[in-house]
């Protein structure tokens, strides 16, 4: 006759992050230390919480902040933190491109070192022999150089 085998021993159901995350409170504020029925019906609650992008350490310093000196009832003021104070879904996070490295090369003729797209042909501008480019309102030396005098004559005449 074949044995019987005694069917398998069911222990303590699963409890996700949530359940720890209410079970590990009474660590970090014993006076709200909830019981195990408490922590199974706030669970999901604080599941949401979780759901919403909030951290494990967001959701104990919403249920532990400014509490009151004494708390009769910690299951209830955890039930109302975690129903006003639900913060909104956070935004799916875009992944930021990674800017391109910096490369910085040298010129073949004068080793001055330039950008890799200010190199052309390896030539820094000078070895090419091409002018400085000119920008829209840049001034020129000799513009400078008068701007210059006029600002020196202008302080001397204030103080004279």
């Amino acid at each position: 006759m074949p044995q019987e085998r005694p069917p398998p021993e069911q222990g303590p159901p699963q409890r996700g992050r949530a359940y720890a995350v209410l079970a590990s409170l009474g660590r970090t504020a014993p006076a709200m230390s909830l019981s195990s029925a408490d922590c199974t019906a706030l669970e999901p609650l604080a599941a949401e919480w979780l759901a919403r992008g909030a951290t494990a350490a967001e959701l104990l310093h919403a249920l532990t902040a400014g509490l009151p000196v004494s708390v009769h009832h910690p299951a209830g003021i955890a039930r109302t933190r975690l129903t006003t104070k639900l913060p909104p879904r956070r935004p799916k996070q875009v992944s930021v491109p990674k800017p391109a490295p910096l490369r910085i090369l040298e010129c073949t003729d004068c080793r001055a070192p330039g950008r890799p797209e200010a190199l052309v042909d390896g030539l820094c501008r000078d070895c090419r022999h091409e002018p400085p480019p000119r920008r829209d309102g840049a001034l020129t030396p000799a513009e400078v150089q008068a701007h210059a005098h006029r600002i020196r004559n202008a302080a001397r005449t204030a103080h004279a």
